[in-house]
């Protein structure tokens, strides 16, 4: 298994470890990686972790402790389940599916995991649903990241921390200087922890 802050998407041939998917050019070096690192030791006491985005680089191999259960959420990434994580038991799930064409009941107190945030409609369905709005809020943890130069997260991160009663724990202005990302318009980013950190 890779390291707790592998930089790059383990390998899917590894039957232990879930396959990361497509990862998009611009978060392919090193650097971007940090944004998982920083995700992972903020929900490192956390039993359950939902993960919505994280095509071609999930939270799943940057965790390094050990929770009940973690489940990701995004149509690039490859369905995966098993049942254990570093080395002890998890009900791991990563779900190829749309936000909105999934039901998200976390058991018990949960973290959850926007990292990119740059969520699109789907259908009549809008790109912060109702019920991404209440997890949201029942999160005891929330990690948020998302370029600043984004115009949809521009779009979306008001609802979003407007969820929360209590201001960031965490309110971090991030310069990744990455040729890819600065390209993409995507290497100025604010990363945010509500609750525990």
């Amino acid at each position: 298994m890779a390291g707790p802050y592998a930089s790059r998407p383990v390998k899917a041939s590894d039957p232990a470890v879930a396959p990361s998917g497509i990862l998009l050019a611009h978060l392919a070096s090193p650097a971007a990686a940090l944004r998982q690192v920083l995700a992972a030791h903020a929900v490192r006491a956390c039993a359950h972790i939902v993960e919505i985005g994280g095509a071609g680089l999930p939270i799943t191999g940057f965790l390094t402790h050990r929770p009940q259960t973690v489940t990701v959420i995004d149509p690039k990434i490859p369905d995966f389940s098993a049942e254990m994580l570093n080395g002890a038991p998890c009900r791991l799930r990563h779900r190829a599916a749309k936000l909105q064409e999934v039901e998200i009941a976390p058991i018990g107190p949960y973290a959850l995991v926007l990292l990119g945030l740059s969520l699109k409609p789907f259908g009549r369905r809008g790109a912060t649903p109702p019920e991404l709005l209440a997890l949201a809020a029942g999160a005891e943890v929330l990690v948020i990241d998302y370029a600043l130069d984004l115009e949809r997260a521009q779009g979306q991160i008001g609802a979003l921390t407007a969820t929360r009663p209590a201001p960031p724990n965490i309110d971090l202005a991030l310069t990744i200087n990455d040729e890819a990302l600065r390209a993409a318009g995507f290497d100025r980013r604010r990363f945010l922890v509500f609750g525990p950190a």
